[in-house]
């Protein structure tokens, strides 16, 4: 028999190893995304499947506070990183950061509706108008917040010295005015009761649609590819400056490139001459099945490979993520949307709405991956 020394030590050992089950890196990959899967879709069942759901939420007031909750994410988790949450234990932590930021997520946009709504039209709760007023602003703050957090490396409140939380705030606060200038310039007009469609910058869908293609640039140079071409452009400052200017010309490019993706490759004819001219939004119900398979590369997969070259990883990453998403958004508009998920057909076979599914798949990636540190699964060092 062991001694007691020995004892002691094999259980504090025990007591010391991480909680979960030990995976390697596929093995990883696949579990984390069988997780994401199965909470996603029982928050659907839950709250938004148009036939089955308990409380039947789709798609307003659902997508309000979905969008809202995951720009709660971005500040708590990348503007703020974490400060003050990153102290508590596992599953306790999590859980106190997700009630937080369901909390921000039905509050915030609450006070834009029944609040602000009494005296703005645009954001009324009559009919469901002011759910979607609000959940546009999620669109821009997405960018607004997020690039500040992660292209720009908080640039330029860390050079001038602040820590958390204060260049939490201070990124924030950024954040805010780069959104409204971006909604008022890009969404409001549209909406606004004061407007006529000759005084807007782009109609919604085109602006939509547009905005969602600077959001998958922004992500994909980012996260897969090393923020490159911009780590080329020197200082901290030309990096920052050219990560967040230049998102919006390739973004501009790539518009073009997903919209004539679609029209001649990826939505059936007939579907085209339904959708008209809102197809101009359509290169975001493509990117945000882009953007999603970037976030599970990045985070749950080990952006792999890293084991080329700088230039070949950055190739290969690309390839494998684009291709999956784009192959994702056609699983899901001719199967998954209408025989799953129970969404309506735009014509026999092909159908669904991505920004809802996919972005109640990005939450819940990030409150697992961000929040809980993939708890419950570990992988091998």
């Amino acid at each position: 028999m062991p001694n007691s020394t020995e004892a002691v030590c094999e259980k504090n050992l025990i007591e010391s190893r991480p909680f979960g089950l030990q995976l390697g890196a596929v093995g990883f990959a696949i579990a984390s995304f069988i997780i994401i899967q199965v909470i996603s879709f029982g928050v659907w069942l839950l709250f938004a499947d148009p036939q089955h759901a308990v409380w039947k939420f789709y798609p307003q007031p659902f997508g309000a506070y979905l969008f809202w909750s995951i720009l709660a994410v971005v500040f708590i988790g990348f503007n703020c990183g974490m400060h003050g949450f990153s102290k508590l234990s596992q599953p306790m932590g999590g859980i106190v950061t997700t009630l937080v930021t369901l909390g921000l997520g039905f509050a915030i946009p609450m006070l834009l509706i029944f609040g602000y709504g009494q005296l703005d039209p645009a954001f009324s709760p009559v009919n469901f108008a002011g759910h979607g007023a609000a959940g546009l602003i999620v669109l821009i703050g997405f960018y607004g917040f997020g690039v500040v957090a992660n292209s720009m490396d908080g640039w330029p409140w860390t050079d001038a010295g602040l820590k958390q939380p204060m260049v939490g705030f201070a990124q924030i606060a950024t954040g805010f005015c780069l959104t409204v200038v971006g909604y008022m310039l890009l969404v409001y007009p549209s909406m606004a009761s004061w407007t006529a469609p000759d005084r807007v910058l782009m109609s919604l869908p085109t602006a939509v649609g547009w905005f969602y293609s600077v959001i998958t640039v922004w992500l994909t140079t980012v996260l897969i590819l090393d923020l490159w071409p911009y780590r080329y452009f020197g200082s901290r400052a030309k990096v920052a400056l050219a990560a967040f200017f230049g998102n919006f010309v390739l973004g501009t490019v790539l518009y073009f490139v997903l919209l004539a993706l679609l029209k001649n490759v990826l939505i059936p004819h007939d579907a085209l001459a339904i959708i008209g001219s809102a197809i101009n939004l359509w290169p975001a119900q493509l990117g945000v099945w882009i953007v999603h398979v970037l976030l599970l590369w990045a985070l749950c997969c080990g952006n792999a490979p890293t084991s080329l070259s700088p230039a070949m990883n950055r190739v290969a990453r690309f390839v494998i993520t684009w291709g999956l998403g784009i192959a994702a958004f056609v699983v899901y508009m001719r199967w998954f949307a209408m025989d799953v998920l129970h969404e309506a057909a735009i014509v026999p076979g092909f159908g669904g709405d991505p920004l809802t599914w996919v972005d109640l798949l990005n939450l819940i990636l990030l409150i697992f991956v961000v929040y809980f540190g993939s708890y419950g699964i570990r992988k091998k060092a």
